[in-house]
């Protein structure tokens, strides 16, 4: 006898600024994991759909922090990652940026971690430093 629910879950799309109020129905488990995403309405385009599915099976979201430089004009440069990783990743994520120091000069865009954990995404300056 299976112990799976359907839930009725309401959120908003963030892919666009129609920002859609999808409803969706999911299967979940005995331990409340999403088993499957059964529908998904009130969405305006396709988007709405690949985010509630992705939302729900694959949480993602660009990582951004800081990291400490040397030799700068500032003590810390803002970098983010130049796609959205798994949500599960982030905690792993920081553990290993805490520890990076980037020597000046740094400009926007600049790599300061290539392929971060395997995830084919890099760690970028969001902010040009200038030497001291």
């Amino acid at each position: 006898m299976s112990t799976n629910t359907i839930e009725t879950l309401r959120f908003n799309c963030t892919t666009c600024p129609s920002e859609c109020l999808l409803t969706v129905k999911v299967e979940r488990d005995a331990d409340g994991a999403v088993v499957e995403v059964r529908s998904v309405t009130g969405n305006s385009c396709l988007r709405g759909d690949t985010f509630a599915h992705q939302e729900l099976t694959c949480p993602m979201c660009v990582l951004t922090t800081t990291v400490a430089v040397s030799g700068g004009d500032e003590a810390l440069l803002p970098v983010r990652t130049a796609e959205a990783i798994p949500l599960a990743l982030h905690a792993q994520a920081m553990d290993l940026i805490r520890g990076l120091v980037v020597k000046a000069p740094i400009r926007m865009g600049d790599v300061v971690l290539p392929n971060l954990l395997d995830t084919g995404t890099d760690l970028i300056a969001s902010m040009d430093i200038d030497r001291v």
